[in-house]
């Protein structure tokens, strides 16, 4: 057998394929990288052995010749420490770029108009910088990102018309920046992001029309900024997000034109900012938020219009801020409040007019320290 060098970028390919990921499974693709080099590459030849290079430009991919020489400069296998940015290409996968394990600056994918995936990108573990793949108008799934466990930038994924998954991102476990899933409109499922632990940034899930459910972020822990569901057309339930602790800045549902209700974010306990929830005007239940204990910025719950009672908020005891609720049509009952003894600021009960008001001014005297309006509810 001739030197050479030697991957199973295939052999991933078909066992990836071969599985849905799930929380309850735990895949580690071991990639086999060397029986030696020889050849063009330069490297380590005689010896038997690959030595990896560091390539210490930026690098612009617009065609399959410029993928060829990245290739060729890497040898048989490569680092970038600057950026990469692939862009206005005709690529549909990346054959050729299945060397490289590690960008240090931002990977950039956008703007491909026949890209289908990111098969070839198999054996990419690290990105040091941002990650941004928008407006790539065939991409259908994120396939050849399977080995990719951390960015230490932002993480956004945004204006691909025909992306259907994200089930490439399965094995990213820590975002050191925030992660942003928008504007893709055929994008159905988020289930890829299964592995995710910690984002220390926010984490934004906006403008995705076709998302039907959040099935699957139950081992995500701790958002370190904001975490916005909003404005998803299409988002009828907040299934498993149990593992999620705490929220560091605000938690926003809003403007989720179908959403029922949300079943289980039982394990958050404390967010840090402001809790929105507002304009959904099919919720009818909050039982999800029952471990919530603290908020410490505003409490505002507003025009949900099938919204009938606050199960769910039983135990919690304190809002740092105002506590705002108005414009609920349908709500009748806010003893789910009945654990709160502190509100930091202004309490505003308004506009409910099927709420007793005796509950609101029993709520009053028990947490309030602020200023109080309570008006045009039900008498």
């Amino acid at each position: 057998m001739e030197s050479g060098y030697f991957t199973i970028p295939i052999l991933i390919d078909k066992f990836r394929k071969m599985i849905k990921p799930s929380k309850n499974i735990v895949v580690s693709l071991a990639v086999l990288v060397l029986v030696g080099c020889g050849g063009d590459s330069g490297v380590g030849e005689g010896d038997g052995l690959c030595e990896p290079r560091v390539l210490t430009s930026d690098y612009v991919i617009r065609s399959s010749e410029d993928a060829t020489r990245l290739e060729r400069d890497g040898g048989c296998e490569y680092s970038i420490t600057g950026n990469l940015e692939i862009t206005r290409s005709r690529l549909r996968v990346f054959e050729t770029l299945n060397r490289l394990t590690a960008v240090g600056g931002d990977l950039l994918i956008h703007d491909n108009e026949e890209m289908q995936s990111f098969a070839g990108l198999n054996n990419l573990a690290a990105v040091g910088g941002n990650v941004h793949i928008f407006a790539n108008e065939a991409l259908v799934n994120l396939e050849g990102l399977t080995f990719l466990q951390t960015v230490s930038g932002d993480l956004r994924v945004y204006q691909n018309e025909r992306l259907v998954d994200v089930d490439g991102l399965f094995k990213v476990e820590t975002v050191a920046g925030d992660v942003r899933i928008d504007n893709n409109h055929r994008l159905e499922q988020i289930d890829g992001l299964f592995g995710l632990v910690t984002v220390v940034g926010s984490l934004r899930l906006e403008f995705n029309p076709s998302i039907k459910l959040i099935e699957d972020l139950s081992n995500l822990q701790l958002v370190g900024g904001d975490l916005v569901i909003e404005n998803n057309a299409g988002m009828q339930l907040i299934e498993d997000m149990s593992g999620l602790i705490k929220v560091g800045g605000s938690l926003g549902l809003g403007q989720n034109a179908v959403l029922d209700r949300v079943e289980d974010m039982s394990g958050l306990t404390e967010v840090g900012g402001d809790l929105n929830i507002y304009s959904n005007e099919k919720l009818t239940s909050v039982e999800g938020l029952r471990g919530l204990m603290l908020v410490g910025g505003d409490l505002n719950i507003y025009e949900n219009d099938k919204l009938t009672d606050l199960e769910g908020l039983e135990a919690l005891a304190r809002v740092g801020k105002d506590l705002n609720i108005f414009d609920n049509e349908k709500l009748a009952d806010i003893n789910g409040l009945g654990g709160l003894v502190t509100i930091g600021a202004r309490l505003f009960i308004v506009g409910n007019t099927n709420l007793p008001t005796g509950q609101a001014e029993a709520l009053a005297e028990r947490a309030a320290s602020g200023e109080i309006s309570i008006v045009n509810n039900r008498n």
